[in-house]
């Protein structure tokens, strides 16, 4: 095994530890943050892609830069329908 394989089989270790540990805790609600957990996701696929000549790793990459920007502009859709929220209950622009 190579020493790029080695570090990414660590890593890969280390998410699903850290994965595992998310999944065992109490739940919580449903608009918990989990932008961090899918932005190291994204990075590790990432550099296996670009480490690989296989398609089907190149497409797994791009599909989780998808998941992760669909995630982000979703949560950031979340924040400003709660800020205008705030605008409204406050009264402004009456």
């Amino acid at each position: 095994m190579s020493n790029s394989q080695g570090s990414h089989a660590r890593e890969i270790s280390r998410f699903l530890e850290e994965l595992r540990s998310r999944s065992q805790r109490p739940v919580m609600a449903p608009h918990q943050d989990n932008s961090d957990l899918l932005a190291w996701k994204t990075n590790l696929l990432e550099r296996i892609a670009d480490a690989s000549e296989d398609p089907h790793t190149h497409v797994v990459a791009a599909s989780a830069r998808a998941d992760l920007a669909a995630y982000r502009a979703r949560n950031a859709a979340l924040r400003a329908e709660y800020q205008a929220s705030l605008f409204e209950v406050l009264g402004g622009d009456s």
